[in-house]
């Protein structure tokens, strides 16, 4: 490399030099009423001095402004990570006028407790829309989706703000919106997240199907990889053999016979194949199946690990209904029935079984 430089020098000076040779007579200048005689090859290199010099000198000077703020953003970050909020605010108020950073605001007038003063028309592209949305989630439900919709009116290719309006939809049982929403999501997903995405249409087609009973449904349910719910709803109708052991396999096969309880579709006829399961499945859910089923003689056998289920051991089915028995892998919080939608974080497909 050092070699083709110095031959790249050589040969561009040999070019001056024998330039300049040819080039020693004089051009005459005028400019106004003034005019000065320069060699040729004096105003040759100095035009192409100077012709070199501005840009060379615009790029610089943009390059360092460029490197001050990505150092700036950087000190932002490490701040705002860090836990030094009001600093970090003091950095960022210059960055308000760009969509992409106001999050970062919103989020930080929230841990101070602050009320968050933003002008929305000021924004175009739904950013803002979405991280509010956010912010009012779970106690405004409704003033979520009005946002989360004038977001989408802005850009309707915020994918997030479709994922979250989609679970909102899902959660307020509104199923041929939280259906077309999450068909589109499925178009313009990354491949790493679109088995996730499927799941999430399997849910809301069971969903469908537990409240039309249309069998063009499980048509579709077939073809897609399983969800929880769609798991249970499949299990119920035909093929438990197959479902039960694809749920083994994914380690659901707890919720879906949980949910198949909970949502009256269990056979007693699907007792002996759950029975063959018995190394997979917890005795809480057991216990609920044999209460289902009337066998109070194998539920009052089994060892329960939920704390809240141990109290109401052997004192009924209805107090059953006070136990927290999922849990949101998600946010942590608990619940007494299922939902194929977090109430708390809108999160899809993230109900647990609790055994704690």
């Amino acid at each position: 490399m050092g070699i083709i430089k110095t031959l790249i020098f050589l040969a561009f000076l040999i070019f001056a030099i024998a330039f300049t040779y040819y080039n020693l007579q004089d051009a005459e200048i005028k400019f106004y009423n003034y005019s000065f005689k320069i060699p040729v090859f004096i105003l040759v290199f100095t035009s192409f001095g100077l012709g070199l010099f501005f840009p060379v000198l615009y790029y610089t000077l943009r390059e360092n402004a460029l490197r001050k703020r990505e150092e700036q953003i950087y000190s932002f970050l490490s701040l705002f990570w860090r836990g030094y909020l009001g600093r970090a605010l003091s950095i960022f108020r210059r960055y308000l006028p760009r969509e992409e950073f106001v999050p970062f605001y919103i989020r930080i007038k929230r841990e101070f407790k602050e009320p968050i003063d933003i002008q929305l028309d000021l924004y175009r592209k739904g950013i803002v829309e979405t991280a509010l949305a956010e912010n009012k989630i779970p106690k405004d439900l409704d003033g979520a989706r009005i946002l989360l919709e004038n977001a989408l009116g802005k850009n309707y290719r915020n994918l997030k703000a479709k994922r979250l309006l989609r679970s909102l939809y899902l959660l307020k049982k509104n199923l041929d919106k939280a259906e077309e929403l999450q068909r589109e999501i499925l178009t313009e997903i990354e491949e790493e997240r679109r088995t996730c995405e499927q799941r999430a249409l399997s849910t809301i087609l069971a969903e469908k199907y537990l409240k039309e009973k249309d069998s063009v449904y499980l048509k579709e349910l077939w073809q897609l990889p399983i969800s929880k719910l769609s798991g249970a709803v499949l299990a119920s109708v035909e093929g438990a053999e197959s479902i039960f052991e694809a749920a083994s396999n994914l380690g659901i096969l707890n919720e879906v016979i949980k949910i198949m309880e909970e949502k009256n579709l269990l056979d007693p006829n699907l007792l002996s194949l759950i029975q063959s399961y018995r190394n997979h499945i917890h005795d809480d859910i057991l216990y609920y199946v044999y209460q289902r089923l009337n066998m109070q003689e194998q539920a009052n056998n089994l060892n329960i690990k939920n704390p809240d289920l141990k109290l109401v051991k052997g004192k009924g089915r209805k107090l059953l209904s006070l136990v927290r028995i999922w849990k949101c892998e998600e946010c942590g919080k608990e619940f007494k029935n299922f939902n194929s939608v977090c109430s708390n974080c809108l999160a899809v497909n993230s109900f647990k079984i609790n055994l704690n």
